[in-house]
């Protein structure tokens, strides 16, 4: 699955911190590499071209890939045009709480989870991630517990052994 978020509109909403918007940018792509990572998420950030004069940017920041549009191209008409033409509609899913976005990629059979219920899924997701890892690994003693509990294992089988024995 492939998730494309509006990056500004996922900042605002996210965001309360007094930092910098440069800052707050670079926070929200650390966290959201740290997520796809973790998660083994494919995710593409777009953000809105700034007011210099800029051209079209696309680039990667570890796990994720991120847009910026051209000055004149606004985050959600990118990622509108990107889905409305991508092949397989059921593999990408919008991220973003602006009404006109939403409404412009359902008509083309995309799915759009708004910011709290990209949220929601994550910790879904980061939950069945740690219920499977506890399955695997449901005890993980610490190096002081396995020797106490191999030095309580050895008196209580040479007590055994001299039982046996005796």
């Amino acid at each position: 699955m492939r998730y494309l978020i509006d990056g500004y509109n996922l900042l605002f909403k996210s965001s309360k911190r007094k930092l910098s918007l440069e800052n707050k940018r670079r926070a929200l792509i650390e966290f959201l590499n740290e997520l796809a990572k973790e998660l083994s998420l494919q995710i593409t950030v777009v953000f809105d071209g700034s007011s210099e004069d800029r051209a079209y940017l696309k680039s990667h920041f570890d796990r994720l890939e991120l847009v910026y549009t051209e000055k004149k191209q606004s985050a959600d008409d990118y990622i509108y045009e990107e889905v409305a033409h991508f092949p397989n509609k059921k593999n990408v899913t919008v991220v973003t709480s602006d009404r006109g976005l939403e409404q412009r990629c359902k008509l083309h059979g995309i799915e759009v989870y708004s910011i709290s219920s990209f949220f929601q899924l994550l910790q879904k997701k980061k939950g069945k991630k740690t219920r499977k890892s506890q399955a695997k690994n449901p005890f993980v003693e610490s190096p002081a517990e396995m020797t106490r509990l191999l030095m309580l294992f050895e008196k209580r089988f040479i007590e055994s052994l001299q039982d046996h024995l005796e």
